[in-house]
């Protein structure tokens, strides 16, 4: 069997979710500002979560089985990766529409309303599909005016992980070691907020999204030097 039939048959996100699933179970987790995210489940509200795309492995796994959520949209790019990850969030149960949050196609946009309107919690990697890494694209700032849902910030990092080579260097957690999950302040988009205003919420999403992010890979720090 060729490798793209191997993809095309769905085994790969298979064999992937079930990785998932296996090194999310083995880890311990601590949790950061998790209010910022309970506070809107608490009142009945639906958010945009918003995590790096580095940050996926454990954000997917976290969501699903320890906040016990499964109502979330992915928005997801339209390129063969993301038909790779939409086929992943699709067996923890998420529903994905197909975008960016670069170069989101008009119904994808539409699409993704339509699922916040519904009560569907949506995630989106801000920097994705291909970066610049850690740089909000304005595509979650449109989204956020239009529907009036608040961004939540969300982050991971573990006491052992690898780095991998990519554009994101996106963060492979080891099995059995600790993980710590950071929630940052929500983020508000006016609906009538204007050009000049939607791109200082851009960089205000991505300040806070960095600082959390930072205060997750220091959480660590003291502990790997002994």
């Amino acid at each position: 069997m060729r490798i793209h039939s191997i993809f095309k048959s769905g085994i790969i996100p298979w064999l992937a979710c079930i990785l998932i699933r296996c090194i999310g179970r083995s880890m311990v987790f601590e949790t950061k500002g998790e209010e910022n995210y309970l506070k809107f489940k608490r009142a009945g509200k639906n958010i945009i979560l918003a995590a790096w795309h580095s940050r996926l492995f454990l954000t997917v796994y976290y969501y699903r089985y320890k906040l016990g959520g499964k109502n979330i949209c992915v928005l997801v790019s339209s390129s063969r990766d993301g038909e790779f990850i939409a086929r992943i969030v699709r067996k923890f149960g998420y529903s994905a529409v197909r975008g960016s949050s670069r170069h989101y196609r008009k119904n994808a946009h539409e699409e993704a309303l339509k699922k916040l309107s519904e009560g569907f919690d949506m995630g989106i990697t801000p920097d994705g599909p291909r970066g610049p890494a850690e740089k909000v694209q304005q595509g979650v700032i449109h989204i956020a005016a239009e529907s009036g849902c608040p961004i939540v910030p969300m982050t991971f990092n573990s006491s052992r992980n690898t780095r991998l080579n990519s554009w994101d260097r996106f963060v492979f957690p080891h099995p059995f070691s600790r993980a710590v999950v950071t929630f940052g302040s929500p983020v508000y988009v006016p609906a009538n907020a204007s050009k000049e205003e939607k791109l200082e919420k851009g960089r205000e999403l991505e300040i806070v999204l960095n600082r959390i992010t930072g205060i997750a890979d220091k959480h660590f720090d003291k502990e790997n030097k002994q």
